[in-house]
């Protein structure tokens, strides 16, 4: 290829590349990967979007490889699964005079496939212990609980845990969620059984604002901390 002519806008996951695609009537960028059989998948774009006597994108497309883009190397659907209508536009500009460029997916449903190309995170020592934890906060005292200081790679078999811990000793639903690194675990039939408890203890910090005293100061005990909790 001409090295000043491009190629497929394609970004590597894991030793594979994968084309960033439009379905045109989205705003979304989504992943589409290669084929595994040469010649049976399709172009990143279809040969007559060169033609400038048939297409006005044939304007655009001038820095861009005419070969690499149409050989039919990528498969019919993106990761997510829809039908997609182009490859968005890359280092050589915009493909189409409305075109947009992008060097990175945004199709949620994308990315969270894109997660199983990569190879699963080796459980940190300290997981089993901080997931007991956050579980004995939920099932023993409030219905819920609060984990802190979660390394990113260790967010999701945390929360699977903490999930297959509760479940295990009380049969009910269980809710996780993450909000700016904090794992959230909640567990509504617990936490209605314990409503009595959060009442009386709101109806002793009112009482005590009226008197003019302090309130009674109670312990995060349903807050946890992956950092205190380091094993040496």
């Amino acid at each position: 290829m001409p090295s000043d002519l491009y190629g497929p806008n394609v970004i590597e996951v894991n030793g594979a590349a994968m084309l960033l695609t439009t379905t045109g009537g989205g705003v979304a960028v989504h992943l589409t990967a290669a084929v595994d059989e040469p010649g049976s998948g399709r172009g990143a774009v279809l040969d007559f979007n060169f033609d400038s006597d048939r297409n006005d994108r044939a304007g655009t497309l001038a820095d861009y490889d005419r070969a690499a883009l149409t050989e039919p190397r990528w498969s019919q659907t993106t990761l997510c699964g829809r039908v997609w209508a182009i490859m968005v536009g890359g280092d050589g500009g915009t493909i189409g005079r409305s075109g947009e460029v992008a060097f990175a997916p945004t199709c949620r449903r994308c990315l969270a496939i894109l997660d199983r190309h990569f190879p699963r995170p080796i459980p940190d020592d300290r997981l089993t212990l901080v997931a007991q934890l956050a579980a004995d906060a939920v099932v023993d005292q409030r219905g819920f609980a609060e984990i802190h200081d979660v390394p990113g790679d260790q967010l999701d078999e945390l929360r699977r845990t903490v999930r297959a811990l509760i479940r295990k000793r009380t049969g009910t639903p269980v809710r996780t969620h993450v909000i700016n690194g904090v794992v959230y675990v909640e567990c509504p039939a617990i936490h209605h059984q314990r409503r009595d408890e959060g009442m009386r203890e709101a109806v002793e910090a009112v009482d005590a604002f009226l008197k003019g005293e302090r309130a009674p100061r109670r312990d995060q005990d349903w807050v946890t901390s992956w950092s205190t909790w380091g094993v040496t």
